[in-house]
Protein backbone atom coordinates (compact mmCIF):
# COMPACT_ATOMS: atom_id res chain seq x y z
CA UNK A 1 0.00 0.00 0.00
CA UNK A 2 2.82 2.42 0.87
CA UNK A 3 4.64 1.66 -2.39
CA UNK A 4 1.44 2.26 -4.38
CA UNK A 5 0.88 5.57 -2.57
CA UNK A 6 4.45 6.66 -3.30
CA UNK A 7 3.99 5.84 -6.99
CA UNK A 8 0.81 7.96 -7.07
CA UNK A 9 2.61 10.86 -5.43
CA UNK A 10 5.49 10.60 -7.90
CA UNK A 11 3.06 10.56 -10.82
CA UNK A 12 1.21 13.58 -9.43
CA UNK A 13 4.38 15.56 -8.91
CA UNK A 14 5.69 14.47 -12.30
CA UNK A 15 2.52 15.76 -13.94
CA UNK A 16 2.74 19.05 -12.06
CA UNK A 17 6.44 19.54 -12.91
CA UNK A 18 5.76 18.83 -16.58
CA UNK A 19 2.90 21.35 -16.56
CA UNK A 20 5.08 24.00 -14.86
CA UNK A 21 7.85 23.41 -17.42
CA UNK A 22 5.37 23.87 -20.27
CA UNK A 23 4.07 27.14 -18.79
CA UNK A 24 7.59 28.47 -18.12
CA UNK A 25 8.61 27.66 -21.70
CA UNK A 26 5.49 29.16 -23.30
CA UNK A 27 4.78 32.25 -21.22
CA UNK A 28 6.96 35.41 -21.34
CA UNK A 29 7.06 37.86 -18.45
CA UNK A 30 8.09 40.72 -20.75
CA UNK A 31 6.67 41.45 -24.19
CA UNK A 32 8.27 39.35 -26.94
CA UNK A 33 8.74 41.25 -30.18
CA UNK A 34 10.16 40.67 -33.64
CA UNK A 35 10.55 42.51 -36.92
CA UNK A 36 7.35 42.10 -38.94
CA UNK A 37 9.44 41.29 -42.01
CA UNK A 38 11.49 38.62 -40.25
CA UNK A 39 10.54 35.14 -38.98
CA UNK A 40 8.73 35.05 -35.64
CA UNK A 41 11.53 32.82 -34.38
CA UNK A 42 13.69 35.94 -34.11
CA UNK A 43 11.53 37.29 -31.28
CA UNK A 44 13.25 38.74 -28.19
CA UNK A 45 12.14 40.02 -24.81
CA UNK A 46 11.42 43.76 -24.78
CA UNK A 47 11.14 46.36 -22.03
CA UNK A 48 9.28 49.55 -22.90
CA UNK A 49 10.53 52.97 -21.83
CA UNK A 50 9.41 56.53 -22.47
CA UNK A 51 12.03 57.08 -25.18
CA UNK A 52 11.50 53.74 -26.92
CA UNK A 53 12.30 50.08 -26.21
CA UNK A 54 15.14 47.98 -24.87
CA UNK A 55 15.73 44.71 -26.71
CA UNK A 56 17.15 42.04 -24.42
CA UNK A 57 19.38 40.21 -26.91
CA UNK A 58 21.63 37.29 -26.10
CA UNK A 59 24.59 39.52 -26.85
CA UNK A 60 23.35 42.25 -24.52
CA UNK A 61 20.68 44.94 -24.24
CA UNK A 62 20.01 47.22 -27.22
CA UNK A 63 18.02 50.46 -26.93
CA UNK A 64 15.96 51.62 -29.94
CA UNK A 65 13.81 54.74 -30.40
CA UNK A 66 10.01 54.78 -30.30
CA UNK A 67 9.71 54.87 -34.12
CA UNK A 68 11.67 51.64 -34.51
CA UNK A 69 9.82 50.18 -31.53
CA UNK A 70 6.45 50.89 -33.17
CA UNK A 71 7.47 48.83 -36.22
CA UNK A 72 7.91 45.70 -34.14
CA UNK A 73 5.26 43.01 -33.98
CA UNK A 74 4.78 41.96 -30.36
CA UNK A 75 3.23 39.29 -28.18
CA UNK A 76 2.27 40.78 -24.80
CA UNK A 77 3.89 39.33 -21.71
CA UNK A 78 2.32 38.77 -18.30
CA UNK A 79 3.62 42.05 -16.84
CA UNK A 80 2.31 44.28 -19.64
CA UNK A 81 -1.01 42.39 -19.63
CA UNK A 82 -1.51 43.20 -15.96
CA UNK A 83 -0.33 46.78 -16.52
CA UNK A 84 -3.11 47.41 -19.07
CA UNK A 85 -5.88 45.56 -17.20
CA UNK A 86 -9.31 47.22 -16.92
CA UNK A 87 -9.50 47.26 -13.13
CA UNK A 88 -13.15 48.36 -12.93
CA UNK A 89 -14.17 45.34 -15.00
CA UNK A 90 -12.00 43.04 -12.86
CA UNK A 91 -13.68 44.38 -9.69
CA UNK A 92 -17.13 43.78 -11.21
CA UNK A 93 -16.16 40.23 -12.11
CA UNK A 94 -15.00 39.64 -8.54
CA UNK A 95 -18.51 40.55 -7.39
CA UNK A 96 -19.98 38.15 -9.95
CA UNK A 97 -17.62 35.41 -8.73
CA UNK A 98 -18.81 36.02 -5.15
CA UNK A 99 -22.40 35.60 -6.36
CA UNK A 100 -21.33 32.29 -7.90
CA UNK A 101 -20.19 31.02 -4.48
CA UNK A 102 -23.72 31.64 -3.19
CA UNK A 103 -25.16 29.66 -6.13
CA UNK A 104 -22.67 26.87 -5.39
CA UNK A 105 -23.83 26.78 -1.76
CA UNK A 106 -27.47 26.65 -2.93
CA UNK A 107 -26.66 23.64 -5.11
CA UNK A 108 -25.10 21.76 -2.21
CA UNK A 109 -27.99 22.74 0.09
CA UNK A 110 -30.41 21.20 -2.42
CA UNK A 111 -28.52 17.91 -2.17
CA UNK A 112 -28.60 18.05 1.63
CA UNK A 113 -32.10 19.28 2.39
CA UNK A 114 -34.21 16.26 1.38
CA UNK A 115 -32.65 14.21 4.21
CA UNK A 116 -33.59 16.70 6.89
CA UNK A 117 -30.33 18.68 6.79
CA UNK A 118 -32.18 21.93 6.22
CA UNK A 119 -29.68 24.67 7.10
CA UNK A 120 -30.13 28.31 6.03
CA UNK A 121 -28.44 29.12 2.72
CA UNK A 122 -26.06 31.59 4.37
CA UNK A 123 -24.88 28.95 6.81
CA UNK A 124 -24.24 26.44 4.01
CA UNK A 125 -22.38 29.19 2.15
CA UNK A 126 -20.29 29.89 5.22
CA UNK A 127 -19.35 26.23 5.64
CA UNK A 128 -18.49 26.11 1.92
CA UNK A 129 -16.10 29.05 1.91
CA UNK A 130 -14.55 28.02 5.23
CA UNK A 131 -13.81 24.67 3.60
CA UNK A 132 -12.51 26.43 0.51
CA UNK A 133 -9.44 27.51 2.47
CA UNK A 134 -8.61 23.81 2.93
CA UNK A 135 -9.18 23.21 -0.76
CA UNK A 136 -6.56 25.84 -1.55
CA UNK A 137 -3.95 24.18 0.62
CA UNK A 138 -4.52 20.54 -0.38
CA UNK A 139 -4.51 18.88 -3.82
CA UNK A 140 -7.66 18.67 -5.91
CA UNK A 141 -9.92 20.23 -3.27
CA UNK A 142 -9.74 17.00 -1.21
CA UNK A 143 -9.19 18.86 2.04
CA UNK A 144 -12.03 21.22 1.24
CA UNK A 145 -14.46 18.34 0.73
CA UNK A 146 -13.41 16.78 4.04
CA UNK A 147 -13.97 20.08 5.83
CA UNK A 148 -17.40 20.44 4.25
CA UNK A 149 -18.36 17.03 5.62
CA UNK A 150 -17.01 17.94 9.06
CA UNK A 151 -18.80 21.29 9.04
CA UNK A 152 -22.19 19.75 8.28
CA UNK A 153 -21.79 16.90 10.79
CA UNK A 154 -21.34 19.48 13.56
CA UNK A 155 -24.83 20.91 12.93
CA UNK A 156 -28.11 19.48 14.22
CA UNK A 157 -30.73 18.43 11.66
CA UNK A 158 -34.21 19.86 11.60
CA UNK A 159 -35.71 16.70 13.17
CA UNK A 160 -33.57 17.20 16.28
CA UNK A 161 -30.95 14.52 15.70
CA UNK A 162 -27.56 15.19 17.27
CA UNK A 163 -25.89 15.08 13.86
CA UNK A 164 -26.74 14.58 10.23
CA UNK A 165 -26.52 11.09 8.65
CA UNK A 166 -22.87 10.60 7.68
CA UNK A 167 -23.72 8.69 4.48
CA UNK A 168 -25.99 11.48 3.23
CA UNK A 169 -23.39 14.18 3.89
CA UNK A 170 -20.57 12.26 2.19
CA UNK A 171 -22.79 11.40 -0.77
CA UNK A 172 -23.94 15.00 -1.12
CA UNK A 173 -20.33 16.22 -1.36
CA UNK A 174 -19.41 13.55 -3.92
CA UNK A 175 -22.52 14.28 -6.01
CA UNK A 176 -21.98 18.04 -5.70
CA UNK A 177 -18.52 17.66 -7.22
CA UNK A 178 -19.62 15.32 -10.03
CA UNK A 179 -22.73 17.33 -10.91
CA UNK A 180 -20.72 20.56 -10.92
CA UNK A 181 -17.96 19.25 -13.20
CA UNK A 182 -20.39 17.47 -15.53
CA UNK A 183 -22.56 20.56 -16.02
CA UNK A 184 -19.46 22.69 -16.66
CA UNK A 185 -18.47 20.21 -19.37
CA UNK A 186 -21.98 20.21 -20.84
CA UNK A 187 -22.31 24.00 -20.88
CA UNK A 188 -18.82 24.30 -22.44
CA UNK A 189 -19.84 21.87 -25.18
CA UNK A 190 -23.02 23.85 -25.87
CA UNK A 191 -21.15 27.17 -25.95
CA UNK A 192 -18.45 25.63 -28.15
CA UNK A 193 -21.01 24.47 -30.71
CA UNK A 194 -22.88 27.80 -30.54
CA UNK A 195 -19.67 29.71 -31.26
CA UNK A 196 -18.62 27.47 -34.16
CA UNK A 197 -17.26 24.29 -32.60
CA UNK A 198 -16.68 22.27 -35.79
CA UNK A 199 -12.90 22.49 -35.44
CA UNK A 200 -13.10 21.22 -31.87
CA UNK A 201 -15.58 18.47 -32.73
CA UNK A 202 -13.99 15.47 -30.96
CA UNK A 203 -13.23 17.37 -27.76
CA UNK A 204 -16.68 19.00 -27.74
CA UNK A 205 -18.10 15.51 -28.11
CA UNK A 206 -16.07 14.27 -25.14
CA UNK A 207 -17.27 17.20 -23.00
CA UNK A 208 -20.88 16.64 -24.05
CA UNK A 209 -20.61 12.96 -23.10
CA UNK A 210 -19.59 13.73 -19.50
CA UNK A 211 -23.03 14.90 -18.22
CA UNK A 212 -24.62 12.04 -20.17
CA UNK A 213 -22.22 9.59 -18.51
CA UNK A 214 -23.05 10.98 -15.05
CA UNK A 215 -26.79 10.65 -15.78
CA UNK A 216 -26.31 7.03 -16.91
CA UNK A 217 -24.20 6.29 -13.81
CA UNK A 218 -26.94 7.67 -11.54
CA UNK A 219 -29.52 5.51 -13.33
CA UNK A 220 -27.34 2.42 -12.86
CA UNK A 221 -26.75 3.24 -9.19
CA UNK A 222 -30.51 3.48 -8.66
CA UNK A 223 -31.44 0.29 -10.52
CA UNK A 224 -28.55 -2.20 -10.62
CA UNK A 225 -27.88 -4.60 -7.68
CA UNK A 226 -24.42 -3.11 -7.09
CA UNK A 227 -24.52 -3.89 -3.36
CA UNK A 228 -23.97 -7.54 -4.29
CA UNK A 229 -20.61 -6.78 -5.90
CA UNK A 230 -18.08 -7.22 -3.10
CA UNK A 231 -15.38 -5.07 -4.74
CA UNK A 232 -17.72 -2.07 -4.83
CA UNK A 233 -18.70 -2.36 -1.20
CA UNK A 234 -15.29 -2.78 0.41
CA UNK A 235 -12.09 -0.80 0.75
CA UNK A 236 -11.51 2.76 -0.45
CA UNK A 237 -13.95 2.44 -3.36
CA UNK A 238 -16.62 1.12 -1.04
CA UNK A 239 -16.29 4.17 1.21
CA UNK A 240 -17.32 6.32 -1.76
CA UNK A 241 -19.81 4.03 -3.51
CA UNK A 242 -21.76 2.85 -0.44
CA UNK A 243 -22.99 6.28 0.76
CA UNK A 244 -23.72 7.42 -2.80
CA UNK A 245 -25.69 4.23 -3.38
CA UNK A 246 -27.73 4.81 -0.21
CA UNK A 247 -28.35 8.42 -1.28
CA UNK A 248 -29.46 7.96 -4.88
CA UNK A 249 -31.80 5.05 -4.02
CA UNK A 250 -33.81 7.20 -1.66
CA UNK A 251 -37.15 8.05 -3.36
CA UNK A 252 -36.64 11.75 -2.62
CA UNK A 253 -33.17 11.90 -4.18
CA UNK A 254 -34.27 12.49 -7.79
CA UNK A 255 -35.93 15.81 -7.02
CA UNK A 256 -32.89 16.97 -5.03
CA UNK A 257 -30.48 15.95 -7.81
CA UNK A 258 -32.65 17.63 -10.48
CA UNK A 259 -32.75 20.88 -8.48
CA UNK A 260 -28.98 20.70 -7.92
CA UNK A 261 -28.42 20.21 -11.67
CA UNK A 262 -30.58 23.26 -12.41
CA UNK A 263 -28.62 25.36 -9.93
CA UNK A 264 -25.39 23.98 -11.38
CA UNK A 265 -26.31 25.49 -14.74
CA UNK A 266 -26.29 28.88 -13.01
CA UNK A 267 -22.94 28.15 -11.34
CA UNK A 268 -21.40 27.12 -14.68
CA UNK A 269 -22.84 30.18 -16.46
CA UNK A 270 -21.30 32.49 -13.84
CA UNK A 271 -17.88 30.81 -14.08
CA UNK A 272 -17.80 31.05 -17.87
CA UNK A 273 -18.97 34.67 -17.71
CA UNK A 274 -16.18 35.50 -15.24
CA UNK A 275 -13.49 33.84 -17.38
CA UNK A 276 -14.74 35.46 -20.60
CA UNK A 277 -14.95 38.78 -18.79
CA UNK A 278 -11.35 38.42 -17.61
CA UNK A 279 -10.21 37.78 -21.18
CA UNK A 280 -11.82 41.11 -22.11
CA UNK A 281 -10.59 42.93 -19.00
CA UNK A 282 -6.99 41.89 -19.71
CA UNK A 283 -7.11 43.20 -23.28
CA UNK A 284 -7.20 39.92 -25.23
CA UNK A 285 -9.29 39.50 -28.39
CA UNK A 286 -9.92 35.83 -29.21
CA UNK A 287 -10.06 34.86 -32.88
CA UNK A 288 -11.60 31.45 -32.20
CA UNK A 289 -14.17 31.90 -29.44
CA UNK A 290 -15.07 28.24 -28.94
CA UNK A 291 -11.65 27.42 -27.47
CA UNK A 292 -12.23 29.91 -24.63
CA UNK A 293 -15.16 27.83 -23.36
CA UNK A 294 -13.66 24.43 -24.15
CA UNK A 295 -10.34 25.48 -22.59
CA UNK A 296 -12.01 26.84 -19.47
CA UNK A 297 -13.86 23.56 -18.96
CA UNK A 298 -10.67 21.55 -19.43
CA UNK A 299 -8.81 23.79 -16.95
CA UNK A 300 -11.55 23.45 -14.33
CA UNK A 301 -11.66 19.68 -14.79
CA UNK A 302 -7.90 19.17 -14.54
CA UNK A 303 -7.87 21.40 -11.45
CA UNK A 304 -9.73 18.58 -9.71
CA UNK A 305 -6.82 16.19 -10.37
CA UNK A 306 -4.95 15.79 -7.05
CA UNK A 307 -1.54 16.93 -8.30
CA UNK A 308 -0.57 20.19 -6.59
CA UNK A 309 -2.66 22.36 -4.22
CA UNK A 310 -5.15 24.56 -6.05
CA UNK A 311 -4.41 22.96 -9.41
CA UNK A 312 -1.10 24.82 -9.72
CA UNK A 313 0.67 23.84 -12.90
CA UNK A 314 -2.03 21.67 -14.45
CA UNK A 315 -4.69 24.40 -14.64
CA UNK A 316 -2.16 27.00 -15.84
CA UNK A 317 -0.96 24.70 -18.62
CA UNK A 318 -4.55 24.02 -19.72
CA UNK A 319 -5.34 27.74 -19.97
CA UNK A 320 -2.14 28.49 -21.89
CA UNK A 321 -2.57 25.57 -24.30
CA UNK A 322 -6.27 25.94 -25.12
CA UNK A 323 -6.37 29.75 -25.11
CA UNK A 324 -3.52 29.70 -27.64
CA UNK A 325 -5.92 27.82 -29.95
CA UNK A 326 -8.36 30.69 -29.38
CA UNK A 327 -5.75 33.20 -30.55
CA UNK A 328 -5.01 34.54 -27.04
CA UNK A 329 -1.36 35.24 -26.26
CA UNK A 330 0.18 32.95 -23.65
CA UNK A 331 0.91 35.88 -21.32
CA UNK A 332 -2.74 36.93 -21.35
CA UNK A 333 -3.90 33.32 -20.88
CA UNK A 334 -1.73 32.90 -17.79
CA UNK A 335 -2.90 36.28 -16.48
CA UNK A 336 -6.54 35.13 -16.79
CA UNK A 337 -5.68 31.97 -14.86
CA UNK A 338 -3.86 33.90 -12.13
CA UNK A 339 -6.65 36.45 -11.64
CA UNK A 340 -9.30 33.71 -11.53
CA UNK A 341 -7.17 31.89 -8.96
CA UNK A 342 -6.85 35.15 -7.01
CA UNK A 343 -10.66 35.33 -6.84
CA UNK A 344 -10.66 31.80 -5.43
CA UNK A 345 -7.98 32.71 -2.89
CA UNK A 346 -9.85 35.82 -1.77
CA UNK A 347 -12.91 33.66 -1.16
CA UNK A 348 -10.74 31.20 0.77
CA UNK A 349 -9.23 34.01 2.85
CA UNK A 350 -12.74 35.22 3.73
CA UNK A 351 -13.60 31.65 4.75
CA UNK A 352 -10.44 31.33 6.82
CA UNK A 353 -11.25 34.57 8.66
CA UNK A 354 -14.77 33.33 9.42
CA UNK A 355 -13.38 29.99 10.59
CA UNK A 356 -10.79 31.55 12.93
CA UNK A 357 -13.15 34.15 14.39
CA UNK A 358 -15.83 31.49 14.91
CA UNK A 359 -18.62 33.97 15.38
CA UNK A 360 -22.12 32.49 15.62
CA UNK A 361 -23.80 31.91 12.29
CA UNK A 362 -27.48 32.27 11.44
CA UNK A 363 -29.97 31.03 14.02
CA UNK A 364 -27.24 30.97 16.67
CA UNK A 365 -25.37 27.92 15.33
CA UNK A 366 -21.61 27.95 15.67
CA UNK A 367 -19.77 28.47 12.37
CA UNK A 368 -16.72 26.64 13.63
CA UNK A 369 -16.69 23.00 12.40
CA UNK A 370 -14.77 22.07 15.57
CA UNK A 371 -17.74 23.08 17.75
Amino acid sequence: MTAKLNVKRLLSWGLAVAAFAFVAWMVPLRDRCWDAGAPASTRVAVSREAAGCVLHLRTGDLAIDDVACARLKCEPGVLSTFAHARLAVVATLLGLYALGTLAWAARWRALLSFAGIDLPILQVWRISIEAQAGGILLPGGIGGDALRVTGILARPTRDGQARAPVSIVIASVVLDRFIGLSLIAGVAAALGVASGGAGAGPLVGVLASIPLGVAVALFVLRRAPLHRIQRLSEGRLGRVVTPVLAYVRDPRALRAIALAALLSLGVAAIQFAVIRGLVFALGASPTNEKWIYVGTAMALIVSAIPALPGGWGTADAAYVFFFALAGVASGAALAVCLVFRLFWYLSGVAGAVLYVTGRPGPQGASADPRA
